[in-house]
């Protein structure tokens, strides 16, 4: 029930059991809660603020330090003739398609950082940082673990000098597998902390293969927190890491938005697969090329052989090398021809008839046969980076009269 109380105020009304006082002690009531909640909320933004802040500053004060003395950097974990292939505390990455002997030759890198005895000609000249022990840490998440996987493992010990019964302290191994793919993250942080508090070693850390670390290796969001999370552990754990990785089915491309992400991320890109004949078969001779390195120019490619007899990777014959060199350059292959652009355009923009003239000249091929390469290196966009280890793509541009080349960054 209700009354009017004046005709002058006709919504001025009366409501039975409402009390005026208690309505303006409850509005007052609800003005502290939320002026209260509004403080909480202000105090807690703060709080997060310094969390992150604090971190921030401890790292100013520590740069600060290191930048009053001299930088002295430290030598690569491994080199080869006398170049930095893989440095300290860095992401690195050997890609390849399925059979191609990737995982043999991370393998073969792991054995070579476990052993006693680097100078073994089984390691492909491919040296080791001396005066050091390292602590090896192999991460699978494919193999069986009945058969595939302790065969890698017994790979890796006798390569390194060990026998099957022996259990070295520096090797330490396990499978994600099992592990449902949304906490890999935390099994691998897990393991790898567990072994950083057995050991002051520096890690090396493979992970054959990285793609299966994440739930979708076509998701950028997915792939760049990956590495993220890669690259905050090797600050963390004084750690570096070997990543194995897929090519693409057909192409020279790193699987997915996690193979993209990898080129970018990483310090070195190695990438394995066997050379083709005439008629694009695989024959037995493998190419190592090195797709990217930050520590210096690159090398030429290396080639390789599989050696059933010691289940291992084997130097090519100078012989078979130099007649297969030749006749890549005889069939001016698409690869050779980007890898030359590389060189050809390091100092900037060139006329584009200048480059026709110098690649018809190096790979002795027809005009027509240059343009279709460098028509489909345009298309194709493969995978290169120049001498300042960005990831760069082939473009022309038209400046007056005059038609030009250029190898232009990909943000």
């Amino acid at each position: 029930m209700y009354q009017q109380h004046d005709k002058d105020r006709p919504y001025d009304v009366h409501i039975d059991g409402f009390d005026p006082a208690q309505f303006e002690q409850h509005k007052s009531e609800n003005a502290i809660k939320e002026t209260l909640q509004k403080q909480i909320a202000t105090n807690n933004e703060e709080a997060a603020r310094q969390q992150l802040l604090a971190p921030l500053l401890e790292r100013e004060r520590l740069l600060s330090d290191a930048a009053t003395k001299a930088v002295v950097f430290s030598p690569p974990l491994i080199s080869r003739a006398d170049t930095g292939i893989i440095g300290r505390g860095t992401i690195n990455i050997i890609q390849g398609a399925y059979g191609s002997h990737k995982s043999r030759l991370a393998e073969l890198l792991a054995a070579l950082m476990l052993t006693s005895e680097p100078d073994n000609p089984q390691f492909l000249n491919f040296e080791r940082a001396v005066m050091e022990r390292f602590s090896i840490c192999y991460i699978d998440t494919e193999r069986n673990q009945s058969e595939e996987l302790p065969f890698a493992i017994q790979g890796i010990k006798l390569r390194a000098g060990y026998s099957l019964l022996d259990l070295p302290a520096d090797f330490r191994f396990t499978s994600i597998k099992a592990t449902e793919r949304s906490r890999r993250f935390g099994a691998i942080e897990a393991f790898i902390s567990h072994v950083r508090n057995t050991t002051a070693l520096h890690l090396f850390v493979l992970i054959d293969v990285v793609t299966d670390a994440v739930g979708d290796f076509n998701d950028a969001k997915e792939s760049m927190r990956l590495y993220d999370f890669i690259g905050n552990l090797c600050d963390k754990h004084n750690a570096t890491f070997l990543l194995v990785i897929h090519q693409n089915p057909g192409t020279e491309k790193a699987r997915g938005h996690t193979g993209t992400e990898a080129a970018n991320k990483a310090s070195t890109v190695l990438q394995i697969g066997f050379e083709k004949d005439t008629s694009g078969n695989d024959t037995d001779l493998i190419r190592l090329r090195y797709l990217k390195l930050r520590r210096g120019k690159r090398p030429e490619p290396l080639y390789l052989q599989f050696r059933k007899e010691s289940n291992g990777l084997d130097l090519a014959g100078a012989d078979q090398v130099a007649a297969h060199i030749n006749h890549r350059k005889l069939k001016a292959d698409t690869e050779d021809i980007a890898d030359r652009l590389i060189s050809l355009l390091t100092d900037g923009p060139m006329i584009k008839g200048a480059v026709f003239k110098a690649l018809e000249s190096e790979f002795r091929a027809k005009n027509a046969t240059i343009r279709e390469r460098l028509k489909t290196i345009r298309e194709e966009q493969p995978t290169m980076f120049d001498e300042e280890s960005r990831s760069v793509r082939l473009d022309e541009f038209r400046k007056g009269r005059d038609q030009f080349y250029q190898l232009t960054p990909i943000d």
